[in-house]
């Protein structure tokens, strides 16, 4: 399943923003997942480059909320930056 790099961005928004006081946490995952992008495109078997538009492979829906929770996760633990290196 590939999703728009926009629409991953808002459905991991939005499950970011049904924890309490995540507005700011949802906007710093934001930011670090379009550098994610910028960084990994080409390099990454799941960034996929379709007539100039940039997609992300998932297996199904359950990997967005799997995204927001190891973000969440990752927060609690100050393990930010391992998140990253392993998305």
């Amino acid at each position: 399943m590939k999703l728009p790099i926009k629409e991953v961005v808002e459905n991991v928004r939005e499950e970011l923003l049904c924890y309490e006081d995540a507005q700011q946490i949802a906007k710093q995952w934001e930011t670090e997942f379009l550098d994610w992008i910028k960084a990994k495109k080409g390099k990454h078997k799941d960034i996929v480059v379709e007539k100039d538009a940039l997609y992300l492979k998932i297996k199904d829906e359950d990997e967005i909320f799997e995204m927001a929770d190891s973000y969440m996760d990752a927060v609690a633990e100050s393990s930010v930056k391992k998140y990253w290196e392993t998305f």
